[in-house]
């Protein structure tokens, strides 16, 4: 496959435009929820990383440098769910990279103690850090969120919130496991091959 470089990238920001507009228009996603240990980020941390923030952040993909704001400055939600428990070093790599108005946005829900899903909704896998970050933005917004009974519609909610509903959620996951438990809860997901990562764009573009 193609090396995973910004020349590249940059060859193929018109396919990142596509891909955002059918992410958001054709196929009806409306949250993004990714992973950050060998997909956000191209190696894995084991969620002991003692090296400095900007060393961690050379290791983010191009991919989602360009995919991130694009999703977020067309209202796509996006968090970040890990079992790291690190984090505080994924949030200042998200400052680092990102403008203020993009990584101020992002909630991140990983394995740190500090956050608790009391829905009824599947709590194995990244089942339950989705669903803790859609209340967390519900609460930023006047947002619906639907994880837990995963029917409803997918249009605004009549007040001119927009419901954030497991079939308008997306997981961006290396892990095989957790991409399996998503689907089988009834929650989109596309698995980041690390070996090609920038097939993910295609894989998105194939969602029905």
């Amino acid at each position: 496959p193609p090396s995973e470089n910004n020349t590249y990238l940059t060859r193929r920001i018109p396919l990142y435009t596509h891909t955002h507009l059918r992410i958001s228009h054709t196929v009806k996603i409306n949250f993004l929820a990714i992973d950050f240990d060998q997909t956000m980020i191209d190696i894995h941390t084991g969620g002991r990383w003692k090296e400095s923030v900007s060393s961690l952040t050379a290791h983010l993909r191009p991919l989602f440098l360009h995919l991130i704001p694009i999703a977020s400055s067309s209202n796509i939600r996006i968090a970040i769910v890990t079992f790291s428990p690190q984090t505080k070093h994924i949030r200042e790599v998200l400052e680092y990279a990102f403008p203020p108005d993009v990584a101020e946005r992002i909630p991140i829900r990983g394995n740190d103690g500090s956050w608790t899903y009391v829905g009824n909704g599947m709590k194995m896998g990244k089942q339950e850090h989705m669903a803790s970050a859609a209340e967390e933005l519900m609460a930023k917004k006047p947002l619906m969120m639907m994880m837990s009974g995963g029917g409803g519609k997918e249009d605004d909610d009549g007040g001119g919130g927009t419901i954030i509903s497991k079939s308008t959620t997306l997981l961006i996951d290396d892990d095989p496991t957790n991409i399996k438990k998503s689907l089988k809860d009834g929650t989109r997901a596309v698995w980041l091959n690390p070996r090609d990562p920038l097939r993910l764009l295609d894989d998105i573009m194939r969602l029905k």
